[in-house]
């Protein structure tokens, strides 16, 4: 029998915890958080587009977050890897860099539109000359713009379920093959 504190065994504990802490944060952020910013009791405290600006502010430090636990969850899979003798687990890794490669994505590219669209949609407040044309494209650009981030954020969280569902059965599988020894 192998000791129950073996390295592999700790390792993909970290692994578990750390795609459990992700879907957590997901769904706080995806049905608490990201909408409260919204709310019409919230109106009166924080005005458009200042609830923009807040919510922006919590994508950014969101999108810290997520790349922070997918940099912990690569370490652990590397390492379990490596412990394992060689086995990588090609489905996590390959659901993990999907992962990332969503979050980079609207890090890079949707982010900074949805930025630029929310300025050109206030710029009043923003002190910014704009042409009546492209406030008009900014009002109607940016709803479907914000749809595709909606949707890639709920695809993120199926991902973070399946993620978490995957290295809950490899532990346990890990754990049997252990305890049969």
């Amino acid at each position: 029998m192998k000791p129950k504190n073996n390295p592999l065994r700790i390792v993909q504990l970290v692994f578990v915890l750390t795609a459990a802490v992700w879907l957590g944060g997901a769904v706080f952020f995806t049905f608490v958080a990201g909408p409260m910013f919204f709310a019409p009791e919230l109106a009166e405290a924080l005005p458009k587009p200042r609830d923009g600006l807040v919510a922006q502010e919590l994508i950014h430090r969101f999108t810290a977050f997520q790349l922070s636990l997918a940099t912990i969850a690569a370490l652990a899979l590397l390492a379990g890897w490596r412990l394992d003798g060689g086995k990588l687990p090609r489905t996590r890794g390959l659901l993990l860099m999907g992962l990332v490669a969503l979050i980079v994505f609207g890090l890079i590219y949707i982010t900074p539109r949805l930025e630029w669209l929310h300025q050109l949609k206030y710029p009043d407040y923003f002190k910014i000359g704009t042409t009546p044309e492209q406030t008009a494209y900014a009002n109607k650009s940016f709803g479907p713009l914000h749809g595709i981030s909606q949707v890639g954020n709920l695809v993120v969280l199926f991902g973070l379920v399946a993620q978490l569902v995957l290295a809950w059965k490899a532990a346990v599988g890990q754990e049997g093959k252990s305890d049969a020894m």
